[in-house]
């Protein structure tokens, strides 16, 4: 596989967009998995568009451009991730280039960076008395008060209480049949079917296992979720292959079967069958 990536080298300034091109050429039956840009939250990924053509000699053509921002000072390396590529069982990897974006402010060097003192409170002339104001506002103040008061206490027993919240997973198998009834496994629509699909299962995870998951990415997820004592070898490995498949369909444009499609829904159903808490992890 051969890789380049394209950034300017001109700095940007607080906020400022720049573009980030990534080029690889691969076989055509491989699929290209690109590392996370901007981790630690220095760089902001904006907006990300890909799109892969055929050369006519067995390989393919796949560029990826992203829009990136930072409202950080100083240089940003990109990533220290690898690019990976995958190809008839065969494992590819491609050390990213060392790419910085580097983040400059729009004030003159030799501006002061001290702030200006506060400058005193000008008062105006006043006519009436602070005095007079603060009677009646006071008796207003009261007043409210006390009517507040007497409603709350003359309705104390019409309080409903609040009612508790759904289970994630009442809400993760709402959500499934809702998704089976678009009828996105007969029309053979993949790539929607798996967005809503991951979606489903990552926020299923956010409620039933406390994870910031929508917008982790799934090795985060994946390394997270291998240190729960709440699951199993077996289930383990479901949410890491799932993760994997949605990520291919999603990011490398794959084209399962609708058994596949069918398969991983039935896999996401398990999944939280299987993990969904009992009487003893809702009493505890």
């Amino acid at each position: 596989m051969e890789l380049t990536v394209a950034l300017p080298e001109e700095p940007i300034l607080i906020g400022d967009r720049v573009s980030l091109a990534i080029t690889a050429t691969h076989p055509t039956n491989a699929v290209v998995e690109l590392p996370e840009i901007g981790h630690e939250k220095d760089v902001m990924v904006l907006n990300r568009e890909w799109k892969s053509e055929p050369q006519g000699d067995g390989t393919a053509r796949t560029e990826t451009t992203y829009t990136l921002t930072s409202f950080r000072l100083g240089e940003h390396l990109l990533t220290t991730n690898p690019v990976i590529c995958r190809a008839g069982g065969q494992i590819e990897t491609n050390a990213f280039p060392e790419t910085y974006l580097k983040v400059v402010s729009s004030l003159e060097e030799n501006a002061s960076r001290q702030l200006a003192d506060i400058k005193p409170i000008h008062k105006l002339p006043g006519r009436i008395p602070a005095w007079v104001w603060m009677v009646p506002g006071a008796a207003l103040v009261a007043f409210l008060i006390g009517l507040i008061t007497s409603k709350l206490w003359q309705n104390r027993e019409a309080l409903v209480p609040k009612a508790p919240p759904i289970p994630p997973h009442i809400t993760a198998f709402k959500a499934l049949e809702e998704l089976k009834s678009k009828g996105l496994l007969e029309k053979d629509e993949c790539n929607p079917f798996y967005t809503e699909l991951s979606l489903i299962l990552r926020t299923y995870l956010e409620g039933r296992f406390h994870l910031n998951a929508p917008d982790e990415t799934t090795e985060e997820i994946v390394e997270e979720m291998s240190r729960s004592p709440e699951l199993d070898g077996a289930q383990r490995n479901m949410l890491q292959e799932f993760m994997r498949q949605a990520d291919m369909v999603k990011f490398a444009k794959g084209h399962p079967d609708r058994s596949s499609m069918e398969s991983a829904f039935d896999t996401t159903k398990q999944f939280v069958e299987e993990t969904k808490p009992t009487d003893l992890t809702l009493n505890t």
